[in-house]
């Protein structure tokens, strides 16, 4: 009898040693555990088996060996109290459950059970006499543990808590290098350029490798506001960069008082603040916000939000508190910076943006509108009789109203909208994602408002308004201010206090109409390619823009209505669209076209009638596109019409389009003078052109030449 409890003392003594083997073995704490499972499961029934340590009032997962589903997951971290967990660190014993089904004294038997677990054994580890984690191992068979198994564990776990716990230091130890590096990056990111918004979407991605989240932002506290400085989202939300909210109803502002990280695990059963609700109804469940200190004082927060609720915990929060202190200094210094950049924008008279930012704006405006297919208005505003209050009141009184102007503007508009001072009594309204119609309506606001305050001032003051918008006005800086400068020139002439359009100059300022939304955006491309195409050659550039002139001087002439007319023009505009599928090879061609660059030049009306033909708003366009090209004997293209077969607006556009081309330089020939163009119609009348119209044409252009001349 002693010989064999001698030889079993002796088995499990090599037992014991082979599983301290295994742990001393390797550093990697995921392979011991399996490692150790495996083996240990040769004595034993292993199911499932997991190390975890304790830290505060938690217990972590740090590794787990399983056959069965697991209701838990390396790096999971759940509360220690009233587990078994707890118990053992306290009693510093083994604690064994042979049947869950029979009995569960801790709140986490019910977990296991759920996943067939029937009876589990927590062991403590132990280092200098105090309990840092446990081995837990469990089986799906009830009472699958005696005593000479427990023994066996006791005794195992003392020789292997030591290398367990170096195993997790070191594990530990790389992920907070990692972790530094991780930070040290972010802190790079946000160092590399004075302006956060220039980097904050990098920034965004490479947060997003540490911490999960679908909005991020960060919020500066501005008296009693915050300010969102910046915003990445998955989740789409109106509080965008540069908008504003009660900090009082904030989570910044929880945050602010309490100088500290707060965390919301579910905003379904948890609102901090009413922004909390917001946010929920957004589709987000749990959030972080972690405060920026400068000097001391809370100066903004870190927001960190997800979808799914319980995301962030300690170790999320362990992330951010430790890159907010790396980073609160490089987006303070980014304040300052942005603080010197705006006021370095601003006109000193008015507080509005000065003429300088306006000229680097307008330029940002146009290449974003090129690039994306979008369209802007821009808005020239010049004070009808500044001259005489400045005169009767003096200069003071003159800028003390400028000042107040300024802010009235600024009232009238938009939030999008931007306002700055143009010149002495000049001010200049860009006006992004807006077409004509729009910009008319905005400015029409503006332009009674104005009056409204004037004359309860008892002022004699009123404003002239021009509008031009892009593309439509043209491509150019230059193109765009001309434009709108035009148009002002136009209110001026007619006696001020009115908002003029530069596409509408020839005619009366049209009636606006309500467009379906889903068609601006179409037509706002088409327009943008209209003038893509013509800014593919110096020699057409500017083309449409003068056959829209003509034509509508002609249309007017004639008696057209003005939707007839506001049709014309667009059709002017868009005549030679169906250019874009046309190479430069041919488009800019010096010489004669041969007879198979002829035939896909003349293809033209019909692709630019397919064009128009998808946009319902424009169909009234078509059939002047279509036909421009056609001649009143019938021998023009692409369907041989002739007389008044023709539409009347395609003979108009006909006229006008030969008469811009002739009066204008080509790569082929030089451009003819106004007289010559004129003569070149007339010989064209019968023939090419309706001659009828020919003559209206011919009349109203030499009144233009003679007024000129005069």
């Amino acid at each position: 009898m002693g010989s064999k409890l001698y030889h079993q003392s002796i088995e499990e003594i090599e037992f014991v040693n082979k599983l301290s083997r295994i742990v001393t073995s390797s550093p990697n704490i995921n392979q011991i555990c399996d490692e150790f499972a495996s083996e240990l499961s040769k004595r034993m029934p292993v199911d499932w088996a997991c190390i975890v340590t304790i830290k505060g009032e938690n217990r972590y997962f740090q590794s787990l060996s399983s056959k069965i589903k697991s209701a838990w997951k390396i790096g999971d971290v759940i509360p220690l109290k009233g587990t078994a967990t707890e118990y053992i660190a306290i009693t510093k014993q083994i604690f064994y459950e042979p049947d869950l089904s029979q009995k569960r004294r801790f709140w986490t038997g019910e977990y296991y059970l759920r996943q067939g677990i029937r009876s589990i054994v927590y062991a403590p580890l132990l280092a200098e006499d105090k309990v840092f984690g446990a081995l837990v191992i469990a089986s799906t068979q009830p009472n699958a543990y005696g005593d000479r198994e427990l023994t066996l564990l006791f005794h195992a776990t003392a020789q292997i808590a030591m290398p367990i716990k170096n195993a997790i230091l070191l594990k530990e130890t790389q992920k907070q290098k990692k972790l530094l590096e991780a930070i040290s990056d972010l802190t790079r990111i946000i160092l590399s350029d004075a302006s956060l918004d220039n980097v904050f979407q990098v920034f965004s991605e490479k947060l997003r490798e540490l911490v999960e989240f679908d909005r991020l932002s960060i919020a500066l506290i501005e008296g009693d506001n915050i300010r969102f400085l910046a915003v990445s989202q998955e989740v789409k939300t109106e509080r965008s960069a540069g908008t504003t909210y009660p900090l009082k109803d904030s989570n910044t502002g929880w945050v602010v008082k309490h100088k500290k990280t707060l965390i919301v695990p579910d905003l379904a059963q948890q609102q901090i603040s009413p922004l909390d609700k917001l946010k929920l109804r957004e589709g987000i469940r749990s959030s972080i916000c972690t405060p920026l200190f400068y000097k001391g004082k809370v100066f903004a927060t870190l927001n960190l939000s997800s979808v799914r609720p319980k995301v962030y915990e300690e170790r999320e929060k362990e992330i951010l508190e430790h890159l907010a202190g790396q980073i609160a200094g490089a987006i303070m210094n980014a304040q300052f910076y942005k603080q010197i950049q705006e006021e370095s924008r601003l006109d000193s008279l008015t507080g509005l943006f000065n003429r300088r930012y306006f000229n680097e704006r307008l330029d940002q405006e146009i290449k974003y509108c090129q690039r994306y297919g979008r369209n802007f208005s821009l808005a020239i505003l010049d004070l009808d009789f500044f001259k005489h209050y400045n005169d009767k009141y003096g200069h003071i009184a003159g800028d003390r109203l400028l000042n107040q102007i300024g802010k009235l503007i600024k009232n009238s508009v938009r939030e999008i909208d931007l306002v700055f001072r143009y010149g002495g009594d000049e001010f200049a309204i860009l006006l992004p994602e807006t077409d004509p119609d729009s910009a008319l309506s905005v400015t029409e606001r503006v332009r009674k408002n104005f009056e409204e305050e004037m004359r309860k001032r008892k002022i004699l003051l009123t404003v002239s308004l021009g509008i031009s918008s892009w593309p439509m006005d043209g491509v150019r800086t230059t193109d765009i201010l001309d434009a709108a400068d035009a148009a002002v020139y136009e209110v001026k002439r007619l006696g001020g206090n009115q908002c003029i359009l530069s596409g509408m100059l020839a005619t009366k300022v049209p009636q606006t109409s309500a467009k379906v939304e889903a068609e601006k955006t179409i037509i706002n491309i088409v327009f943008s390619l209209a003038a893509t195409l013509e800014a593919r050659d110096i020699y057409t550039y500017g083309h449409s823009r003068e056959v829209n002139k003509y034509a509508l001087m002609l249309g007017e002439a004639i008696g057209l209505s003005q939707d007839k007319l506001a049709h014309l023009s667009r059709a002017a505009l868009l005549h030679d669209v169906g250019k874009i599928g046309i190479g430069n090879g041919v488009l800019g061609k010096k010489g004669k076209l041969n007879e198979e660059e002829w035939k896909q030049m003349k293809k033209h009306p019909i692709v630019g009638a397919e064009i128009i033909g998808h946009i319902p708003s424009l169909l009234p366009c078509r059939l002047a596109i279509l036909h421009h090209h056609e001649r009143w004997n019938g021998l023009g293209y692409p369907s041989g019409l002739k007389g008044e077969e023709i539409p009347l607006e395609a003979r108009i556009l006909a006229i006008a389009d030969a008469f811009a081309a002739m009066t204008s330089t080509r790569p082929y020939r030089p451009a003819m003078s106004y007289q010559e163009a004129l003569s070149e119609i007339e010989k064209g009348a019968g023939k090419q052109f309706d001659p009828e119209l020919v003559k209206t044409f011919i009349d109203i252009v030499k009144k233009l030449l003679d007024k000129k001349t005069k």
